[in-house]
């Protein structure tokens, strides 16, 4: 709530200021039964509910956003692999 982190060790870190991102697979199997063209705006209700399911609501409160992405499609992913390579 004051913007500090303590680690494990008791070390105290200044995090205001600080942008977290979390990732999480939750609800992915529902994004990857969406047909095609779809939006994902249409499954974040069900997305949410498991989401809810999983972490604490005490959690949950202290997240300004919960950005659900889209899902990859086929075409999206050959691109992706040609940049890493």
């Amino acid at each position: 709530d004051d913007g500090r982190l303590t680690d494990g060790q008791g070390r105290t870190v200044d995090f205001r200021n600080t942008l977290i991102i979390m990732t999480s697979n939750l609800g992915g199997e529902i994004l990857a039964g969406q047909e095609d063209g779809h939006d994902s705006a249409e499954v974040r209700g069900p997305v949410m509910e498991i989401v809810r399911q999983a972490f604490r609501p005490e959690f949950l409160n202290r997240l300004d956003e919960i950005i659900l992405f889209h899902r990859l499609f086929p075409e999206h992913m050959g691109g992706i692999v040609d940049i890493q390579l």
